[in-house]
């Protein structure tokens, strides 16, 4: 088996869990979407539960955390660069399908402890790298607001997290430009 196998399983599983959730998505849907035998997923994940574990790392990547740090660039353009990306993610499908962090957060904790375990290290991370942003543009006197940088970071990943929710149920951008 091909590794392109498991990583078109894996970006099919994400797709499919982001627009129907985790519950309402089967292993035979995620097979016959990618178009590989169900032996096949079995081969490569031992259960949905480890796949969905992975689909986390995935969404994650697309997120682009990582804009919160680049140097040479203003810490406050910085925020709002990586805020303006994730907002574009959320427009991309018509504000259908949400976040997959804040959807597998409503849905998993009933569920899954390995998934919900990895959705709230991921929620952390931007919590963390955020903060760390906050704390640079008030450092560079981009934000007077001399507030705890990590509390400014929980809200404001919190809310966008609400604010994408809200999106999805209005399939407008109007909650996404009042947080």
């Amino acid at each position: 088996m091909a590794v392109g196998t498991k990583e078109r399983i894996s970006a099919t599983a994400l797709e499919l869990f982001h627009a129907n959730g985790y519950s309402a998505t089967g292993v035979l849907d995620i097979t016959r979407a990618a178009g590989v035998p169900k032996g096949s997923f079995y081969h490569f994940f031992d259960s949905k539960e480890a796949l969905a574990v992975e689909t986390v790392a995935l969404y994650r990547a697309t997120t682009h955390v990582e804009l919160l740090d680049g140097p040479g660039t203003s810490p406050l353009r910085r925020i709002h660069e990586h805020l303006a990306h994730v907002t574009r993610m959320a427009e991309a499908d018509g504000f259908k399908r949400g976040c997959l962090l804040g959807n597998f957060a409503n849905e998993m904790p009933s569920q899954s402890a390995a998934v919900t375990e990895v959705v709230e290290q991921a929620l952390e991370s931007w919590t963390v790298r955020l903060a760390a942003a906050i704390a640079a543009a008030q450092e560079a006197g981009e934000i007077t607001n001399k507030g705890e940088a990590y509390r400014m970071a929980s809200f404001i990943v919190s809310g966008f997290e609400g604010a994408v929710a809200r999106a999805k149920l209005t399939k407008s951008r109007a909650p996404l430009r009042r947080s």
